[in-house]
């Protein structure tokens, strides 16, 4: 598998904080064998290294969910959200604890961060695509 596109620790704790869950190093091992897998069969396009190179803050994970979720909807950071989701989800504990701490305040708080990301991820598409197209100028200068 290609190494920068293997989930690091620092990358897995902002899906986790992002999905409010319960860190296990077990799930972290298993989701970079699925993802190695995947990426075996599947080819990596150009959106694909982009996406991954957008991940570097915790807030980076908003945007990217929103928009791998409407518009990439089979890039590689849309297969890493739905995979870490989908490991936690099916361990018991990681299931009790997001049923558990779901409540109103939460739905609310959640509502507001999709309308704030709604209205400023093209901002935040632009300042991320000019960063990794001046990285890329600079590397093959």
């Amino acid at each position: 598998m290609k190494k920068n596109f293997e989930i690091s620790n620092q990358e897995y704790l902002f899906y986790i904080k992002y999905f409010n869950l319960i860190q296990n190093k077990k799930v972290l091992d298993i989701a970079n064998i699925r993802l190695e897998n995947y990426l075996q069969s599947n080819p990596l396009k150009f959106i694909d290294f982009y996406l991954n190179f957008c991940i570097q803050y915790y807030l980076d994970i908003f945007f990217l969910d929103f928009l791998t979720k409407f518009f990439f909807k089979r890039s590689v950071i849309r297969f890493k959200l739905n995979l870490i989701l989908a490991l936690h989800e099916a361990e018991y504990d990681n299931f009790e604890f997001m049923i558990s701490s779901s409540n109103f305040t939460i739905i609310i708080l959640d509502i507001l961060k999709f309308i704030f990301i709604l209205f400023t991820f093209p901002i935040w598409l632009i300042y991320k695509f000019l960063v990794f197209f001046l990285i890329n100028k600079n590397q093959n200068a």
